[in-house]
């Protein structure tokens, strides 16, 4: 029996509710409020620009999907060969421009339907039309179309570092013997070369397009039956969908499939690192590019005037490119926020309103790249003046310690004490460091002399010898350094052939998508 209380809670909760509920297309304090879907608010501020972001960047995958799905459907004997074919007629009838062009009426959800609709449309035949549908989910199919549009981006990610990477080695190969300062702490450290310089930065953009493959062939696995998570009762072939849209296989998982982002933040991640580097690298030159530095000239494309000062030559290229890459990393971080602690699952927080963002961020990547390999092919450096910095500052006295190290068998500390307070002595004195100081500077630290020739002495300062005599693995001495730049051609060469490979993968799938179509069309 309901006690009485019970029952005067009952009617308190049915009056509140029913003086909570507006009638359908009343006004509250302004806001419109329907029963019907969707809203216009909820149209408004979420359906109309998710339908756009579509329209821009997933139509064309969703109607690969589609091909690709009601083919294999046909094979499995699930569809008739003549509902195939009607289905294809009506996918291949649509005027694909005017859906891109489409405006949002809230007729429909969202692109998927307003396609669905389409195709019924061309079918003549709901039902038909309506078996496009068996066995898949918006669940693997919106998983698949982000993974096929984001591939495609990552291929030309990796197609800008490759010619990053190659217009450093162009440059690196001019300057084998080229002096310039290194720096520490933005210090003038140790004399290196051009070569031994731009070979670093080389180095880390064969890191970066290593982990951009990685993150790609991990991409590159198709969701498509996994269904809503845990695949169907229909003898689908998972593996035939795959191949037809170019992917290397399909998921193993197919909760994972759906619930997993981690296809996109590693790529993301591999990003991260790489737009670090960019940013790096743009820094240096900017700096480099200061008329108080002088060293590197950028070719007149690349540089603007000023509107009101005529001697002005900015590099701007370099400094767009800062900016650009600097808006990639602060997208990349939006989507990391946004993902890192939703639920592990089918979730709207991993996809319309966010995928946008993760494309507009691979985007801007391309982008930075892109204008700091052209800003710097064809770029200039100041030899003379680096050459003339690589020789001041007393940047080749630790070659002098370990010279006194090597020739009077002394600990490394005592040697660095002795030519720390030459340095002190001629710093105050404003000048050179002479032969006869630092004897003076030994006696004091040894009670003795140095067994050390004059010509000893002035080949230790010398820029170009401390360069030759560090032909150490990873050192900047030419023969080491054309080594290095031969092992970097080589990397060169494998990543074109590894990006020939996917696009080619990738153009072989849709060569045979688009046969597979017309050998149906033709024979029905």
């Amino acid at each position: 029996m309901v006690s009485t209380a019970a029952r005067r809670r009952a009617r308190r909760l049915s009056n509140f509710c029913q003086s909570a509920q507006p009638a359908s297309g009343t006004a509250v304090r302004g806001l419109q409020v329907s029963e019907k879907f969707p809203a216009q608010g909820y149209k408004d501020n979420v359906l109309s620009d998710c339908f756009a972001d579509a329209q821009r960047y997933l139509l064309d995958h969703y109607l690969d999907v589609d091909r690709a799905h009601v083919l294999m459907l046909a094979e499995q004997g699930i569809i008739s060969q003549e509902e195939l074919a009607t289905i294809l007629r009506a996918i291949e009838s649509l005027d694909v421009e005017a859906i891109r062009g489409a405006e949002y009426d809230g007729s429909v959800e969202d692109l998927f339907y307003f396609i669905q609709r389409e195709i019924t449309r061309g079918c003549g035949d709901s039902d038909v039309a309506g078996k496009l549908h068996t066995a898949r989910s918006r669940n693997d199919i919106d998983v698949t179309i982000y993974r096929l549009y984001l591939r495609q981006q990552a291929l030309d990610l990796l197609k800008v570092c490759g010619e990053l990477h190659r217009v450093f080695l162009d440059l690196a190969a001019q300057h084998h013997e080229s002096l310039m300062p290194a720096y520490t702490h933005t210090q003038p450290a140790q004399p290196t070369t051009v070569a031994h310089y731009l070979l670093a930065m080389a180095e880390n953009t064969g890191r970066d397009i290593s982990r951009l493959q990685h993150a790609y062939e991990n991409m590159n696995l198709c969701p498509l039956g996994a269904c809503a998570i845990t695949t169907t009762g229909f003898p689908v072939n998972r593996h035939r969908v795959s191949e037809l849209l170019g992917f290397t296989k399909p998921t193993r998982n197919s909760y994972g499939s759906i619930a997993s982002v981690d296809y996109f933040t590693e790529q993301l991640g591999a990003t991260a690192a790489m737009l670090i580097n960019v940013g790096k690298f743009a820094q240096e030159f900017l700096l480099m590019a200061m008329m108080e530095f002088d060293v590197i000239r950028l070719p007149d494309g690349y540089v603007q005037a000023s509107s009101i000062m005529p001697q002005k030559r900015n590099p701007v290229a370099i400094e767009h490119v800062r900016a650009i890459a600097s808006k990639a990393l602060g997208q990349v971080l939006g989507v990391m926020t946004s993902v890192h602690n939703t639920p592990f699952g089918d979730i709207n927080d991993v996809e319309d309103d966010l995928q946008p963002l993760n494309f507009s961020a691979i985007r801007d990547a391309i982008r930075a790249v892109s204008l700091l390999a052209h800003s710097l092919a064809a770029a200039e450096f100041n030899l003379e003046l680096l050459r003339e910095r690589a020789e001041s500052n007393y940047i080749t006295v630790t070659e002098l310690a370990d010279v006194i190290v090597r020739r009077e068998k002394i600990p490394f500390s005592l040697a660095h004490r002795i030519v720390a307070n030459c340095v002190k002595q001629s710093t105050a004195a404003k000048t050179a460091i002479s032969y006869d100081m630092l004897q003076q500077a030994a006696k004091k630290e040894l009670n003795r002399g140095l067994e050390l020739s004059h010509q000893e002495f002035e080949d230790a300062l010398s820029a170009e010898n401390f360069v030759a005599v560090r032909t150490i693995y990873g050192g900047p001495a030419p023969t080491e350094t054309q080594s290095a730049l031969a092992e970097q051609r080589q990397a060169e060469h494998g990543n074109a052939e590894w990006l020939q490979r996917a696009r080619t993968g990738l153009s072989d799938a849709r060569l045979n998508l688009e046969n597979t179509i017309r050998v149906v069309l033709e024979e029905s």
